[in-house]
């Protein structure tokens, strides 16, 4: 529904402006809560394992969540620890196999980027202590 928003300004002062913007405002809204539940029941009608999927991360990540903040695991660490379970969850996948094969890939590519950073590590010490500009 659009507002001819000329008219509203002839018809009416400051407050009545701000009504008719507050009203176009809220339709807005309701109309893209509506969209977006006709998209989730879409959703769930074509694949409804995606739907207990999204239901089963979002409890996941709460209680998770939950415990962590009630008794945080490995106080030594600090905030860092949070991160290792949230990764847990992000590899959660529908599938057992698509589970396992995210996983695996998230292992492998840790592993490389330790390698990495262990290479990198290494050549930095072989630099010495003194770094100098490249020169061509």
């Amino acid at each position: 529904m659009d507002i001819d928003e000329t008219a509203v300004s002839k018809s009416g002062g400051f407050l009545r402006r701000r009504w008719w913007w507050l009203k176009a405002l809220t339709e807005r809204l309701i109309d893209s809560i509506v969209e977006f539940a006709h998209k989730v029941e879409k959703l769930g009608k074509d694949d409804p394992r995606r739907i207990v999927h999204s239901i089963k991360v979002g409890l996941t990540l709460s209680l998770v969540s939950l415990l962590y903040y009630i008794r945080p695991i490995y106080g030594g660490f600090g905030s860092s620890t949070m991160w290792a379970i949230i990764t847990v969850v992000v590899v959660f996948e529908y599938s057992v196999g698509a589970t396992l094969g995210k996983g695996f890939n998230r292992a492998l590519a840790t592993f490389f980027a330790g390698a990495l950073g262990f290479g990198v590590h290494h050549l930095a010490t072989l630099a010495g202590d003194k770094g100098e500009p490249a020169r061509l």
